[in-house]
């Protein structure tokens, strides 16, 4: 279910991205970067909820930054081998819709790029992180 999400993402970003590079390579690394940064946040709100759920205290240790990173670049080298050069294939799927599907599609897209940050600054609120 998440990759059926992640991939009407990047069909979107691309898309979106598209408007301003004239080099496929540009507006496709773009999306991927930002689909990558997403994962990354949802990652880090995860983990951040279960931190804050057990009562864990203190501050990201060195092994849980390597983590971190680590997770990180192999979501990258994931997202590069799964979408690059597959925007034909994306838009023959999340193309095809029209009027208010592709309007909530694209909301959707652009809302989850939102909410993973803001949520990290919401958990930091709450929990008195900051």
């Amino acid at each position: 279910m998440m990759l059926k999400i992640f991939d009407m993402m990047y069909y979107h970003l691309a898309t979106f991205y598209q408007r301003f590079n004239k080099k496929t390579s540009g507006w496709q690394l773009q999306a991927i970067f930002i689909i990558t940064i997403t994962q990354a946040a949802l990652i880090m709100d995860l983990y951040l909820l279960i931190n804050e759920l057990m009562s864990i205290q203190g501050k990201f240790s060195l092994i849980e930054k390597v983590i971190f990173i680590s997770i990180v670049l192999g979501l990258l080298f994931y997202n590069m081998k799964r979408y690059e050069k597959e925007y034909q294939y994306y838009k023959s799927i999340w193309g095809a819709y029209t009027g208010n599907k592709k309007r909530l599609q694209v909301f959707l897209s652009f809302f989850i790029v939102v909410f993973a940050w803001t949520f990290i600054f919401i958990l930091g609120l709450i929990f008195d992180k900051y």
